[in-house]
Parts: C-alpha cells; sequence; structure tokens
C-alpha cells in the first residue's frame, strides 16, 4: 500500500492559537513537537495494516516544521517551500490514497479553529468552478486529479464538517470543538492520537469505496483578495482575468496547472503587500 499525507498545524490537537503555530511565537516548539505526534500516530495506523510506502508533506507555513528526527521513521519527509502542487508535493498517480491531518476550515467559518484559507492575509476567499472552498477541498481536488482517493480528515469539528460535505464516505476525527477562533474544547492529545491511529485504519479498509474528488474541467480558481492592491499585482499573470477591484479568474483544462496559477496569484500578492 502507497500513502501519502498532508499534514498541517492549525487542526493538531491541542493547538487553539499563533503562539504554537508561528516560529516567532514562544510556544511554536511546543506545537511542532504536538504536529510530529498527531501524524505518526496516522503513520501508526498506516503500519498497523502491513508493509506501506508513506509520504509526509509538511503543509504549513514555510512547510518546514516537522523536525526529521521527530517523524516516524517509517515515512519519507517532504519539507520546505516554494514546491509543485505547495501543500501536496509528492503526489501521483501511484497513491493507494490520502490522509489529511491538522487540517482546519475555510476563512469565515463560525467557530472554525484558526480558519483561514491557504493565505489567511492574503484571501478573501476562494471558489472552484462556483463553489467557495477550503484548503480540504482544494487539496482532495488534486488528489482526485490523480485518482487518489482523499480517504481520512482531522482537525477540528469544522473541518471534519467540511470534509464530510465534500464526501460523506470520508473518515473524520475531530480532536477539539472549537468555541471561538482562538479558543477551543481539546481532547487530550494522547486520546487524540489513539482516534487518529483508529480511524486511519477504517479507512483505508474502506479506500476503494471511496470515489476520489475530481473536478471536471475546465477548472477555474476564483480567487478574491483581502485588498485591491493583492489583486493589482495578480492581475499581472497573463492568464489572470481582472472580475473587480478584489478578485481574479485563472482557468484551465489541468487542474493542477489552474492550482499553480492560484499559487503564482497569491506569490504575487504577498510580494507587493
Amino acid at each position: 500500500m502507497k500513502v501519502f499525507i498532508s499534514v498541517d498545524m492549525e487542526g493538531i490537537s491541542g493547538i487553539v492559537d499563533g503562539t504554537m503555530t508561528s516560529r516567532t511565537q514562544g510556544d511554536y516548539e511546543k506545537g511542532r513537537a504536538l504536529m510530529a505526534e498527531d501524524v505518526n500516530a496516522a503513520i501508526e495506523g498506516v503500519l498497523s495494516l502491513g508493509p506501506a510506502e508513506i509520504t509526509v508533506c509538511d503543509a504549513h507555513g514555510g512547510m518546514n516544521n516537522i523536525l526529521p528526527e521527530a517523524l516516524h521513521k517509517g515515512a519519507v519527509l517532504v519539507r520546505g517551500r516554494p514546491k509543485p502542487q505547495s501543500q501536496m508535493a509528492g503526489l501521483d498517480g501511484s497513491y493507494d490514497a490520502c490522509l489529511f491531518i491538522g487540517y482546519h476550515s475555510r476563512k469565515g467559518t463560525l467557530t472554525g479553529m484558526l480558519s483561514h484559507t491557504y493565505s489567511g492575509g492574503a484571501i478573501e476567499s476562494l471558489h472552484i468552478n462556483g463553489v467557495e472552498v477550503g484548503e480540504t477541498a482544494m487539496n482532495a481536488g488534486i488528489a482526485g486529479y490523480y485518482g487518489v482517493p482523499l480517504v481520512f480528515v482531522s482537525g477540528d469539528v469544522a473541518v471534519t464538517r467540511e470534509a464530510l460535505e465534500l464526501n460523506g464516505e470520508i473518515e473524520v476525527v475531530a480532536v477539539k470543538e472549537a468555541i471561538s477562533r482562538v479558543a477551543a474544547k481539546c481532547i487530550h492529545p494522547e486520546t487524540a492520537r489513539e482516534m487518529i491511529r483508529e480511524g486511519v485504519v477504517i479507512a483505508l479498509r474502506k479506500r476503494k469505496d471511496i470515489e476520489p474528488h475530481v473536478v471536471a474541467p475546465p477548472v477555474t480558481f476564483e480567487i478574491r483578495f483581502t485588498d485591491a492592491k493583492k489583486a493589482d499585482a495578480a492581475s499581472f499573470i497573463p492568464s489572470a482575468e481582472r472580475l473587480d477591484g478584489k478578485t481574479i479568474r485563472i482557468t484551465h483544462d489541468d487542474y493542477v496547472k489552474a492550482y499553480h496559477g492560484f499559487l503564482a496569484a497569491v506569490a504575487c500578492a504577498a510580494a507587493f503587500s
């Protein structure tokens, strides 16, 4: 079995605010340790079913949060940025299943733990083919492009709901329930890891019954930025269509190429911020 794991940080057990998710903050080292333990629990779940080839993609911030020595030795770690496919770097059609660990809901979600959409400071909303999405659906679309099903998602209650709206067959584990954007009722991390291990096993056993999330071409990424200056910068991309003061649209027949256009738009916006 070949399994791809994308691991973000905001949905990791015990994390509730930026003091653990930003390397400039005092509790960051604790946050990155919790991140490694949650993904290690997922790896243990995979390996409990037998030999497997496992790739872990660090998907948070600078994407170099997980210390290589902290990761279970049964997995290969993809870290650093920028990289092709960003939070899904390393994935191709040879994988049997995809897992998302520590994910969060899209920007503006009511009681969504640290909710944002890819870049909280730059993006107000993202629509793919007319549907507002967060990182779960966006990245599931990359997996679907390769014919790989997203079978498991862990994070707060809000992101598990988002995953089930995408596909009701996805196995989900909620490790915390937000009571505001930066406060939550948290399950003990050891209990959360047990839940992740068990959930991954259930998910992989039914992986052949879960359909990949395939976005029909042409694929349109409609990006609404937080201010017009960011849209000004992103509109320099040749394939970008300006819709209004803060919104651009990128369309392509190939999902990954449309996604890379989205990444370029975000990079341009950040450069001019």
